[in-house]
């Protein structure tokens, strides 16, 4: 493979595949209000289906409904939690069945929008008012533990994203903090004023072993993507200390943060990133590493189809910016792409 990146994967013209459109929207999310549900039902392209569900097991019932009953088009939209969890629960289903897997398309109703984000979401009204002429491209997921996810992570940023939660959660009692909170200026409160000098304090870090387990794999210089080192199957890919690892096949972790830039730059490669920085000087180029631009001795970035990671004792774990619970080990591999509406330009 040469060391300069390859393009995107290629984006295809309105697919000629005719079907029925499904949009399944949590009735609960707090940006799926009556305005929004009211909305969303007089702009669906002509002949949708439209779902609210209020629970998980009405979720799980309406998306195998939906894959059974041969729907083209899925319309997902929330917290990227709730768009993997879709997405997730849509594609197993198809498999279990034998069905072709429909083809998805995300609005941008959650409060990070990683997803959303990456596949070129504006306002929720204009793309599905466009979606029957909207480009599809190939978006690959990342199997982890039998469900998949376009991006999960370890160590600091599943206990800055544990904290956000929690503080979430107390500021929906005011109305001016639960609306910081759904903002990028609350992911900042919970991270600066409080992750932060939690981590100064415990500087915690984790041991971890990550073992190449697909085909050849990559290590890549963070800031221009040029492979430095190709990594055998079998082979040890990075041995260390970290106090961050994070991986995905979408670059956003939430609000544009390009935590992961060389995740779609290769396609079947996910890119995983091992941080070990002290929360100083993380904070310091912070603004750098929003822009996909960090640059320290302590980062390790690799590209990889399939990896397992052994950890020397437990470490917070999150899935698609939803809290996971801790591991000592882990495998993870990429996924077969599933086509999604872009509205890119």
């Amino acid at each position: 493979m040469p060391a300069t990146l390859r393009q995107h994967a290629p984006i295809t013209a309105p697919s000629a595949r005719e079907g029925r459109v499904a949009v399944i929207l949590n009735k609960n999310a707090k940006r799926v209000g009556k305005r929004v549900r009211r909305q969303v039902e007089a702009i669906a392209p002509a002949g949708a289906d439209v779902f609210f569900t209020e629970s998980l097991e009405q979720a799980r019932f309406i998306t195998r409904r939906v894959v059974d009953s041969g729907y083209a088009t899925v319309v997902t939209g929330g917290g990227d939690g709730t768009v993997a969890n879709t997405m997730a629960q849509v594609v197993a289903h198809a498999e279990a069945r034998a069905l072709p897997v429909p083809r998805f398309a995300v609005l941008k109703l959650g409060t990070g929008n990683a997803v959303a984000d990456f596949l070129g979401a504006r306002d929720y009204r204009e793309d599905l008012a466009e979606l029957p002429q909207a480009r599809f491209r190939p978006m690959h997921l990342v199997n982890v533990e039998g469900t998949r996810t376009p991006f999960a992570g370890f160590g600091w940023d599943a206990h800055i994203l544990n904290n956000y939660d929690r503080m979430r959660k107390a500021a929906e009692r005011f109305f001016l903090s639960r609306a910081l909170f759904k903002t990028v200026g609350g992911y900042l409160v919970a991270g600066l004023g409080k992750s932060v000098p939690e981590l100064m304090v415990r500087q915690p870090s984790w041991g971890v072993r990550v073992i190449n387990t697909g085909g050849i794999g990559l290590e890549v210089d963070s800031i221009s993507g040029q492979v430095v080192r190709r990594i055998a199957p079998g082979a040890t890919a990075f041995e260390g200390r970290i106090r961050l690892a994070c991986f995905g096949t979408t670059p956003f972790y939430g609000f544009k943060f390009n935590i992961m830039p060389f995740a779609d730059k290769r396609p079947g490669l996910m890119h995983l990133r091992l941080v070990d920085m002290n929360p100083m000087s993380a904070v310091k180029r912070l603004p750098a590493a929003w822009q996909g631009r960090l640059d320290h001795p302590g980062v390790t970035d690799l590209q990889l189809g399939a990896a397992r990671l052994e950890f020397d004792g437990p470490a917070p774990f999150q899935v698609a910016g939803d809290a996971a619970g801790e591991r000592t080990s882990l495998d993870i591999a990429v996924d077969g792409p599933i086509e999604c509406a872009t509205f890119a330009d």
